[in-house]
Order: structure tokens, then C-alpha cells, then sequence
């Protein structure tokens, strides 16, 4: 439905995933691989979806992940993303490339939210950002680690608007030019110590978004890091890394409950929600479908795309006979043929 609404080019800049899309496919196909398996006889009619995440309760495991475009799908860009998940009373991670400022868009949910950073090549500017993500209420940094270069793109020669994700460019530049540039300059040597420096500058929690490996997941515990975001990108980073719930039952092996896990890629159906969890996430983001909700409703499109995603969450909770969120085990699942 949103396809039919958006431009042919802002549609696909949502939609696609990098190289063939192998990896954004797969990403979805791999949850068809795994099963639940229902226990019957649980003995109670409700559930419970609340979590709660450094501090913050959250009256569903759903959060919304960090994305660029929200401007290309609806005027309200990332404010009525911002106010559906409020509204439902999750989270939101806003991107360092989003059209609106992080100060704009904490404004519109005065609820808990966290904030991503692309780690510029500029300290300065890194710090500045970080400072700002403090000073507006966020209450983690979300650092990407699988977007140091980019993957060749099938829609590469869609070019975005000159405005778009433009919201977060630097203060302290001379001039609207340097800002950007500051933007757009991403570190590519990225490695540990800058992580801790996003730890040491913030004083919040951080949470490493992009592994896909146990060797990562386990030296992001030893550095320190208070949780690890398992994520390929939505498969608009590298094409042909595995699907990300087919990663994630060996990182959480290694995690052992020791950190928070954080999971998205490829979830579309509650159940998908359901086996993630199953499989070790701690909570589940759920990406292009709000998207495609916001396209359609503005604020309300987006919150009835969680709203659905919540609803039914209860039910497949409710036929697997779990009663609260932390009930979901990996006995839940049916074994794999």
C-alpha cells in the first residue's frame, strides 16, 4: 500500500537492501526455518509484554530502530514516528542522520529513547554530538559498527533530497557547508577505543549495533559495553553476511545473559518477534513496516503497525502458553530438522 502512495525513488531508498538483496531476503525467509512449538495446559488466559531496559519499562518488547527516510515517507518525518512509540509506549532510536534534530525529535516523546551514532572523523564532533544526546534526555547511545563503508546499492543512482538527513549537522561549524561535511565524514578506522570513548564522553549506557559474530559479542564484554544490538543493516549494509536470526542463537551462547541483547532484521510478523526472543533477544525492533505505516497515516500509521505487531503478540504468547515475555525460552521452539 505504501508503495503505491510514494515516489518510485523514496520508495525504493526504504525498501531495498544493498547488492542483490540477498541478505535483506534472507533476513526474512530465515524465520520460515524456524517453528514454534506450543505448550498446551498453561493454565492462565493473560499475558504480560512489559520489559524493562536499563531503567526504562517498556509496555511491550517492540522498539523502533534507528532509519534514515523518515522524511521521505511522510511530512511529519521523525516526529510521528516519535509519537506513535510513545503512544504505545515503547522506545525509539533516533538515527544521527535523521531529518529532524534529536532535540526536535525527543520533544515529541517524552518517554524513553535511545540515540545511534554514526562515529564521525571529527572527535569534536563526536563529542558534541554525544553531548547533545545527553542533554536532550536519551538515555543510551546506540554506535553503528557495520556501516563504515558502504555496499553497492542496486538504486545507487537515486539521489536523496538535499535536505534529507540533514537535522543533526554540526553546531559548532563556521559555516552550513563544513556542517555537513562534519556530517557526512564517518570514521572509517573505527575500533574499540572509540567505543569507550562513547562510554567515557556520554556516561550512558552502550549499546554496539551490528554484530553478527560471537568473537564481536564477546569482546564488546570484555571492553565494557552494556549491551549488544544483533543487526546486518537490515541487509542495506552487506550483502551476503547471514540472516540475523540465524546469527543470533550462537552470540546469545556466548553472551550467557551477561548483557542485554538487542535484535532486529527481517521482522514482519509477531511471531518473528516471539522466536527472536526465544532465541536470547532481550527486545526487538521492527523497522520498514513503520515506515510503511508512517507513508500511509502519519503518526497514527505508524502506531497502528505496533499496535497490530503488540496485539498479536499477546495472542501467539497466549496459544504458546507463556505468560510473561521472560517465560519465552528456547523450549518453545520445535527442534530443527
Amino acid at each position: 500500500m505504501a508503495e503505491k502512495i510514494l515516489p518510485a525513488g523514496g520508495f525504493g531508498y526504504i525498501s531495498a537492501g544493498s547488492g542483490v538483496n540477498w541478505t535483506r531476503y534472507e533476513n526474512m525467509v530465515a524465520f520460515d526455518r524456524i517453528h514454534i512449538e506450543p505448550q498446551s495446559l498453561s493454565g492462565h488466559a493473560n499475558v504480560d509484554l512489559t520489559v524493562d531496559i536499563f531503567g526504562s519499562p517498556l509496555k511491550m518488547p517492540i522498539i523502533v530502530p534507528p532509519m534514515t527516510g523518515h522524511g521521505l515517507a511522510h511530512v511529519s518525518m521523525e516526529e510521528g514516528t516519535a509519537k506513535a512509540a510513545d503512544a504505545v509506549g515503547t522506545l525509539m532510536i533516533a538515527s544521527t542522520r535523521s531529518d529532524l534534530s534529536m532535540e526536535a525529535i525527543a520533544a515529541a516523546t517524552p518517554g524513553p529513547k535511545w540515540f545511534q551514532l554514526d562515529f564521525p572523523r571529527d572527535l569534536g564532533y563526536a563529542r558534541e554530538l554525544l553531548q547533545r544526546a545527553k542533554s536532550a534526555g536519551y538515555k543510551a547511545i546506540v554506535p553503528t559498527i557495520d556501516n563504515v563503508f558502504e555496499f553497492p546499492r542496486d538504486d545507487a543512482a537515486f539521489q536523496p533530497p538535499a535536505w534529507l538527513g540533514k537535522g543533526n549537522r554540526s553546531r559548532s561549524a563556521a559555516d552550513p557547508a563544513q556542517a555537513d561535511r562534519m556530517l557526512n565524514d564517518r570514521k572509517r578506522d573505527l575500533n574499540w577505543d572509540d567505543m569507550e570513548f562513547v562510554k567515557r564522553e556520554s556516561g550512558l549506557p552502550v549499546i554496539i549495533k551490528g554484530v553478527m559474530s560471537p568473537r564481536v559479542a564477546a569482546t564488546a564484554i570484555r571492553r565494557g559495553m552494556d549491551a549488544i544490538y544483533v543487526s546486518n543493516h537490515g541487509g542495506r549494509a552487506f550483502d551476503g553476511v547471514n540472516a540475523t536470526i540465524s546469527a543470533l542463537p550462537r552470540i546469545a551462547d556466548t553472551v550467557q545473559d551477561s548483557i542485554p541483547i538487542i535484535f532486529d532484521g527481517g521482522i514482519r510478523r509477531s511471531a518473528d518477534v516471539f522466536k527472536a526472543i526465544a532465541l536470547g533477544a532481550k527486545v526487538v525492533a521492527c523497522g520498514r513496516p513503520v515506515l510503511y505505516g508512517l507513508a500511509l497515516g502519519g503518526a497514527l500509521g505508524a502506531q497502528s503497525v505496533l499496535e497490530h505487531l503488540r496485539d498479536h503478540l499477546t495472542i501467539v504468547m497466549q496459544l504458546s502458553g507463556t505468560r510473561t515475555v521472560q517465560d519465552i525460552k528456547p523450549e518453545n521452539l520445535a527442534p530443527t530438522e
